[in-house]
């Protein structure tokens, strides 16, 4: 009889079938076990079925003993109770039993060994105590931040890198703004309001720019790619590029304090000429319009509405956006034409067009805006309702690299919305994925298929192109989704680059992720399993909700992931437990950095809480 698939494949039993104690592990262990370990030989067990339902399937130790195995004929004892007597499928189906049911109950002729009485107790496969106590984590209090409050401030609160971009990118030009009107108030070169209609088209060009996915996927490859080989300091320098949102939004706000110097400017200028003509008095409806909505789409982008009325910036920050691009042509149009009129120099519209650069520039706005929906497509998706709280979709149009994500919809003007793709996994190797079972005997696929319950659960479609998106339950969208999993969905552009992609360029790397944040974590541990990591995550019900295959493969990544459920040990201290595993981290050298996937509040106090005290971390902003 072919053993059961969890005495084979999960790396923290022993290859008695039980769980061993554990024990203190040499500083490189975590890094020489990266692979599911190469059991010896399988000897015959006895026959009986799949031995799992006697054994709680939340159970698992993070230690793997070399020097155990079976030598003796399998009795009783293979399943943790006195020996004589084989327990029998119809044993365990009519009695329940589990590991934690009491010897008592299990009692039969012979007493039980002094051996069997001191084996230990089996660990859970996600542990139900203090996780700094279950990973023998230092609990002290951390040491103190540095610096005094205000300078912790000014350098990771307020001074954070996404503000600074944002200062170098709005202050650049205000400044520049300063100078110029200066000079023009002093008398020595006056600024016009063509001028300054043009720094508000270059400013509103470069903040789309910086937005369109092609311009960021670049972005990542040359800083999250190619920059692996640096030194540690210029790494973890460039590994901020996630952080390319505060020129969107530093030029943004530029471009409308432009726009108001180009409206007082347009104003002097339009009344010192009498009378108004029709072309200037719809410059002025146009122009005082544009001013409003740019107000309004600004009002909406601040952080505190942006996330308590996300719907409703989302559907002003689009409908009014495109609104100002029309606008912005009608106005360039009419300028045009009111200069054709007032020029003493002959010249005809076709040609004043072509020699401004505002027409230019808003050819090119254009452009990035329409792009983008001209990518939108309706693809045929596989749904697998992985519990009542997660949905997992299966797309097999393309592939796609670790660290990007995908924009779904099924209401294309109304909303979309961001998820981490994970890449579907390689085809498992049948002599090393699960060794000791029918894969290690014959390759051919119907050999494979005629025992699945021998082998490990892993993540769907091994080998396939295509990838794999979670929905976890975090809003009325997705909850619609994992009610009614649909059939097609529209993705729309192309998959974008995100923070997760900068992981790569630490060796080793802790990676920490709540809930649903473990999802664009996969895609690293899928597509680069041989990258050294350290994993913690926390979320409620982790196994009931995202599925054994899941938590097999972070046991895979790191024999020593810490998995914790919030249902049961309460929300845990992120930042303690994120500095004891990078201050206890050792092996290939200590962890470089750590990369956290969650929500902003918890992402902002994980980052503040660790780079204060001298630990690089990386999580991704409201506007990464």
């Amino acid at each position: 009889m072919l053993p059961s698939s969890r005495s084979l494949t999960h790396p923290d039993q022993g290859h008695n079938g039980e769980n061993s104690q554990r024990r203190d592990l040499p500083a490189d262990y975590y890094y020489r076990h990266r692979s599911v370990h190469v059991m010896p030989s399988p000897l015959d067990f006895p026959d009986v079925e799949d031995l799992s339902d006697c054994e709680s399937s939340d159970e698992s130790n993070y230690n793997i003993d070399h020097d155990s195995s079976i030598t003796q004929p399998t009795k009783a004892f293979f399943l943790g109770v006195r020996s004589t007597r084989l327990i029998t499928p119809r044993d365990i189906e009519e009695a329940r039993l589990s590991r934690q049911a009491s010897a008592s109950t299990l009692a039969v002729d012979e007493p039980a060994s002094e051996k069997d009485m001191e084996k230990p107790k089996s660990n859970p496969l996600i542990p139900e105590v203090n996780p700094l106590e279950y990973h023998g984590l230092e609990s002290s209090p951390l040491p103190p931040k540095r610096g005094s409050r205000l300078y912790r401030y000014l350098r990771w609160n307020f001074g954070s890198v996404y503000r600074r971009v944002f200062c170098l990118a709005f202050l650049g030009n205000i400044t520049a703004l300063a100078f110029l009107l200066t000079n023009s108030i002093l008398g020595r070169k006056r600024l016009s309001y063509q001028q300054a209609g043009t720094a508000v088209t270059a400013n509103l060009l470069a903040a789309m720019l910086v937005r369109n996915e092609h311009v960021v996927n670049a972005l990542f490859w040359v800083c999250g790619t190619w920059t692996s080989g640096l030194p540690f300091w210029a790494r973890k320098f460039v590994a901020k590029i996630y952080s390319y949102g505060g020129i969107h939004s530093g030029g943004a706000v530029a471009a409308t304090f432009w726009y108001i110097a180009y409206l007082v400017l347009l104003t002097i200028d339009f009344q010192s000429a009498e009378p108004i003509s029709i072309t200037r008095s719809y410059i002025y409806f146009v122009s005082y319009g544009i001013l409003f909505m740019l107000f309004s789409i600004l009002i909406f982008a601040h952080p505190h509405l942006r996330v308590v009325m996300h719907n409703w910036f989302e559907g002003i920050h689009r409908f009014l956006g495109w609104t100002v691009v029309l606008l912005f042509w009608a106005q360039t149009m009419l300028l045009t034409a009111d200069s054709v009129q007032t020029t003493t120099t002959r010249t005809n519209f076709g040609k004043a067009l072509l020699i401004s650069p505002n027409f230019w520039m808003l050819v090119v706005i254009t452009i990035l805006v329409i792009y983008p929906w001209t990518r939108l497509r309706l693809r045929e998706c596989e749904a697998e309702v992985l519990s009542d709280h997660c949905l997992k979709l299966n797309f097999k149009y393309r592939d796609v690299h670790y660290g990007q994500a995908i924009r779904l919809t099924d209401a294309p003007l109304k909303e979309t919305h961001a998820f981490g793709v994970v890449p579907f996994p390689a085809a498992p190797n049948p002599t090393t994925h699960c060794a000791g079972c029918i894969c290690h005997l014959s390759t051919s696929s119907a050999d494979l298929k005629s025992a699945p319950e021998s082998r490990p659960p892993v993540l769907s479609h091994a080998g396939e192109k295509g990838f794999s998106v979670f929905i976890s339950n975090a809003g009325d969208w997705t909850q619609k989704m994992i009610r009614n999993p649909p059939k097609q969905i529209y993705t729309r552009g192309t998959p974008q680059f995100g923070v997760m992609r900068i992981a790569g360029l630490f060796k080793p790397c802790i990676i920490m992720a709540t809930g649903s944040g473990i999802a664009p974590c996969l895609s690293l541990f899928v597509q680069k399993p041989d990258h050294p990591v350290r994993i913690i995550w926390s979320a409620p019900s982790p196994l009931e909700t995202y599925g054994r295959a899941v938590i097999d493969l972070l046991y895979k990544i790191d024999p020593a992931a810490i998995i914790i459920d919030t249902r049961k040990t309460g929300r845990p201290d992120l930042v303690k437990i994120g500095y004891r595993v990078w201050e206890g981290s050792s092996g290939k050298g200590p962890c470089e950095a750590l990369v956290i996937i969650s929500n902003q509040k918890v992402t902002k106090k994980v980052v503040y809480g660790l780079e204060s005290r001298g630990v690089p971390a990386y999580g991704a902003i409201f506007d990464s």
